[in-house]
């Protein structure tokens, strides 16, 4: 090998452990960067030559750098913070929806007895303006206990609203940011060159996406393709903004680009978490109070109707109610206007209270539902409760699987510093042993140029 060819290999090497040192150097300033995936360098063995019959090495040739990534760890990482994020959303909604329920002085379990309590007190003295008055007003906090529930429950479905606004406006943000970059890094791949930087930004913002809706994304040969339900939202270059708005009675309605309805199909993420609660969780127990309501104001009306008021007259509805189950709660109220209604009597005569135990037994019975008044809404409590639980553990699993699942990424793709440290090492060695070739190269062509020199004189 001529000392020219021994010089470009050796070059040729100088040159390869001065890139790998500046990758090397470029993963130890970004160890702690959120999102940095490791570059290695690459190298490839240079073409050989045969000089005098003998095939001689063409020494190494830098070929840039390639990021280090799974991808299905990286899927994995954004499917378990689409589920936590929805497991939040449902928690923090369903930690309202509990403060509806909490046992005071004017919930609806602590009126209903008080409402038993004081037909037991009249039954002792069935004539007494004061004790019926002390029904009448029972009868009303009662209703007006459901009234409040129900509107309460109501404030909170439509609040979501906002929340659901504000997550479409940054999926539609972040996705006319990820849109941008996929010519970027197609470009980048056109000619040859890992795009990991891009890429990196790129992941991010798929990471910040998943947390608010069920994203899900494909690679091709034009970047990134990005769905959200049934809705594509990224394809190329080009983003497909959604669009939120009110639908009839009050819900969100999600459209995407070509104003198709995807509400069904968004099921993950804070997005999907707040539709879940507003459009299944919030109805579902509104429909059981609204059915509490209804068969509680019928038991009455009920037994109002087998007794004499003292009118003598056959008593009326002590709650009005709505002419359908549903919307029962918020409208029901108290129907009898006067102390004289209440239909005490099972004989005629004023001074009865036989009619009473019918009252009384409302407390015991089952209603319509096949449980007691209290046992229902017992029920409804406990199932409200275990809805907060269930979306507590959800997170709680969902943020134990993205530990793990970080930790395994982070070893595929994080930067350890003892590994490069270990390769800083190894490359500063490369360069300093190609650096002594080149030194003794030069040496030698100033030997060969002075005994040039040397014959020629």
């Amino acid at each position: 090998m001529s000392l020219t060819s021994s010089l470009n290999v050796a070059t040729g090497s100088l040159m390869a452990a001065d890139g790998a040192l500046q990758i090397v150097n470029n993963n130890i300033a970004n160890a702690n960067t959120p999102g940095y995936t490791r570059q290695t360098a690459q190298m490839e063995e240079g073409p050989t030559s045969v000089v005098d019959g003998q095939t001689l090495g063409g020494g190494v040739n830098f070929d840039g750098y390639q990021s280090v990534r799974d991808e299905l760890l990286q899927s994995q990482v954004e499917q378990q913070t689409q589920a936590q994020s929805s497991a939040d959303a449902q928690s923090t909604s369903l930690t309202q929806i509990e403060q509806v329920f909490t046992t005071s002085t004017s919930d609806i379990g602590t009126e209903m007895s008080g409402l038993f309590s004081s037909i037991s007190s009249l039954s002792t003295a069935p004539t007494n303006s004061s004790d019926r008055q002390a029904v009448l007003s029972a009868a009303q906090n009662l209703a007006t206990s459901f009234n409040t529930a129900s509107q309460q429950l109501t404030s909170i479905q439509g609040g979501l609203n906002t929340q659901v606004t504000q997550d479409v406006s940054q999926i539609n943000q972040l996705t006319q940011q990820i849109a941008a970059l996929n010519p970027q890094i197609e470009a980048e791949n056109n000619h040859g060159q890992d795009a990991g930087t891009l890429q990196d930004q790129q992941d991010q913002l798929v990471l910040q996406l998943s947390k608010l809706a069920n994203v899900s994304s494909t690679k091709s040969s034009n970047g990134t393709t990005l769905t959200i339900g049934n809705a594509v939202v990224v394809s190329g270059a080009k983003s497909y903004a959604l669009s939120a708005s009110t639908g009839t009675g009050g819900n969100a309605v999600i459209k995407d680009s070509n104003g198709t309805d995807v509400t069904s199909t968004i099921t993950g993420g804070d997005l999907g978490g707040t539709l879940t609660m507003q459009q299944a969780t919030i109805p579902a127990v509104l429909g059981q109070l609204d059915s509490l309501a209804n068969e509680v104001g019928q038991a009455f009306n009920a037994a109002q109707a087998e007794g004499t008021d003292q009118n003598g007259n056959t008593g009326t509805a002590m709650f009005s109610l709505p002419s359908t189950v549903s919307g029962s709660a918020a409208g029901i109220s108290l129907a009898l206007t006067s102390t004289t209604q209440i239909a005490a009597s099972s004989t005629g005569a004023s001074g009865s209270n036989g009619n009473l135990a019918n009252f009384t037994a409302i407390q015991t019975n089952a209603l319509a539902s096949g449980s007691t008044p209290g046992n229902t809404y017992a029920n409804l409590v406990y199932q409200v409760g275990q809805l907060s639980a269930n979306a507590t553990t959800a997170s709680s699993a969902a943020q134990s699987s993205l530990l793990s699942l970080n930790t395994q990424l982070s070893s595929v793709s994080g930067v350890s510093i003892d590994q490069e440290t270990t390769s800083l090492m190894q490359y500063q060695q490369q360069y300093e042993a190609a650096a002594r070739v080149v030194s003794t190269i030069q040496s030698l062509f100033q030997v060969t140029i002075s005994m040039g020199t040397a014959s020629a004189a």
